[in-house]
């Protein structure tokens, strides 16, 4: 899947999200879907994580990030979330670092948060700069 098309995985679900929940706010969604929200102190190397136990959903965010950082870790890791993105044991554990993404599934996390945060419709963005976008951002704003 090249870049163009994962933009427009992506573009879809937005669109999905702006239908069934009614908003782009991280905290609303995670409440409308009683998954719990938590802010820790965790080592520089982690943004967040996301988990399941029990039937559970638990978000754990970075308590050393900006507003904004926060804002987007919480939006990528909703994302694996309403995704059910899963490993083999069947339970979920995703780490987001600011600064290593290679997996698709971690892109398309990473250019969710960014778009939720950044733009009101999708007419504007090009599918040619919105890695370089989101990188900016994450330099920005991950930066703990």
């Amino acid at each position: 899947m090249n870049y163009k098309q994962l933009l427009k995985k992506v573009i879809s679900f937005i669109e999905f999200v702006d239908t069934e929940y009614g908003t782009r706010d991280p905290e609303k969604i995670a409440a409308m879907e009683n998954i719990f929200r938590l802010v820790w102190k965790l080592p520089r190397c982690i943004q967040g994580f996301s988990f399941i136990h029990d039937g559970d959903k638990y978000i754990v965010i970075n308590e050393k990030l900006s507003e904004k950082g926060r804002q987007f870790a919480l939006l990528h890791e909703l994302y694996h979330l309403l995704n059910s993105h899963t490993n083999e044991y069947n339970r979920l554990l995703f780490m987001t670092n600011a600064f290593v993404k290679t997996t698709k599934t971690e892109i398309e996390a990473d250019y969710f948060a960014f778009i939720c945060m950044n733009y009101e419709d999708f007419e504007n963005i090009n599918p040619l700069t919105i890695e370089h976008e989101v990188a900016i951002f994450k330099r920005r704003y991950l930066k703990i």
